[in-house]
């Protein structure tokens, strides 16, 4: 089913002015249906250099926390590391104690 626009106007008007209106009408509706796109590609585009620019900024904040938990984590496995040795250093002590004792 299709929609059909009624551009007969009745009303008590001439034929010449009737024309005029016509025409208005129907030039009205062309610069609608042509600036319709234009503005809607420019509100896309400034989506787009929105979305970009947004973009950059998550990818410059998440370089920067990967740097960030890089450094942490080296911290956590020279933490872990140095328990390691600590905890040799003790076991060691430990059985020195207990040689000692069963002499």
């Amino acid at each position: 089913m299709t929609e059909e626009f009624e551009t007969e106007i009745v009303i008590g008007l001439s034929d010449e002015e009737k024309d005029d209106l016509e025409k208005m009408i129907k030039a009205f509706r062309k610069e609608q249906l042509d600036e319709l796109p234009v503005s809607a590609i420019k509100d896309v585009l400034k989506q787009i250099q929105l979305t970009r620019a947004n973009l950059a900024q998550f990818g410059d904040m998440l370089l920067k926390f990967d740097v960030k938990i890089k450094s942490f984590y080296e911290i956590i496995y020279l933490c872990c590391k140095k328990d390691e040795i600590l905890n040799q250093r003790i076991d060691a002590i430990i059985e020195i104690i207990k040689g000692r004792g069963n002499l």
